[in-house]
This record gives C-alpha cells, structure tokens and sequence, in this order.
C-alpha cells in the first residue's frame, strides 16, 4: 500500500473493506467530513443527516470496495477517498444529486467519481494526492476509463486536482452557483 511520510509518523492507505472492525473509524471519518465541508449550517438534524448520507454515508453503505482510509501509525484517521468507478448519471435516480444531468456525454467518458477529505493536520502533505493515486490505480485495473470531480469553479480544491492530473473540461450552473467538470484519464500506466 502507498505511504506517505508525515510528521509525526508514516501514514498508510488502506482500503475500507480490509480495515477489520471498520466502524470503529466512522466517527473519525464523520469529523473529518463536517470539518472539511463548506456547508457548515443545517436547518434541521435530518437535513444533516442527509446532507452526510449524500457524500459519505451512501459511500460507506453502497461502495465500501471504493472507500480509502489513510491512517497514521498512532492509528489515527488521517483522511479518508469514497468513490465509485460506475457513472453517476446512469446509476438511477439520484434526487438529492442532480448536477450530473448537466454533464451526461463527460459522465460516461469519465464514469468513475470521488470526494475526498483530510484532517486539518495532514494536509498539504501529499496524503491526498496518495489517496487518488490508490484510487486511480485500483479503479484503472477495474476497468474505468476515466475519472470526475464535480465542484465550485471557485472552489479551493480545484487547483488540488489540476495538480494531480485533472482537466477542466465543462461548467455549469448547479443551484445558482457555477460548477466545474474536472476530468482525468486512466489508463494502463495507472497500474504500474
């Protein structure tokens, strides 16, 4: 597994479903995942909670194959990748989701997707980059000829993924803020 040398100890990338007893690390994953949230007010506890099931819980539940957990040697959650190497928009109806209805053609050249987050502590220390690279690589092997993020045009992690590989290649304007298709080849090369 890829690691990341990080003060004050390695971090290891490891995938959800080879973590025994997993759900010890939701909390830790739900912290990370609020905390790194630009939505930081909810009008109700139910509209969090659907808030969290559309990012991550539906991840956790539905994908845990495609779930990446980064871990200190403390066994501190470091961050954490949840993915899907299958296209969004042709997955059913995603009512709470609906911005992939601007980008059907892109979806289905760069059908896998992902969010990911890291504790305020192990950013800008290449943890994230490492994430996506055991993603990219495991979802090439699968088969994804490409991957997507959709996010704010303005938002601070574009750059991030400009960084590791992704392309802008479309916007749009998602409840009344503009977006940004952000896409990224896989390929064999992924895998070496």
């Amino acid at each position: 597994m890829p690691t990341c040398a990080g003060k004050p100890s390695a971090i290891s990338i490891r995938r959800w479903t080879e973590i025994a007893d997993n759900a010890h690390l939701i909390p830790a994953l739900d912290t990370i995942f609020f905390e790194a949230s630009g939505t930081k007010t909810f009008a109700s506890a139910a509209s969090r909670r659907a808030f969290r099931e559309r990012w991550l819980g539906r991840y956790l539940a539905r994908e845990p194959a495609w779930v990446y957990v980064a871990i200190d040697s403390a066994g501190i959650v470091a961050g954490y990748l949840v993915g899907s190497i299958d296209d969004p928009a042709q997955e059913g109806p995603r009512e709470d989701i609906r911005c992939f209805e601007n980008f059907p053609a892109l979806t289905a050249e760069y059908p896998a997707h992902l969010h990911v987050n890291l504790a305020p502590p192990y950013r800008n220390r290449g943890l994230g980059a490492a994430l996506l690279a055991a993603f990219a690589a495991d979802a090439a092997r699968a088969g994804a000829k490409g991957v997507h993020v959709i996010t704010g045009a303005e938002a601070r992690n574009v750059g991030f993924y400009e960084r590791n590989g992704f392309h802008e290649l479309a916007r749009a304007t998602y409840n009344g803020h503009r977006v940004v298709f952000l896409g990224r080849r896989l390929d064999a090369a992924e895998t070496s």
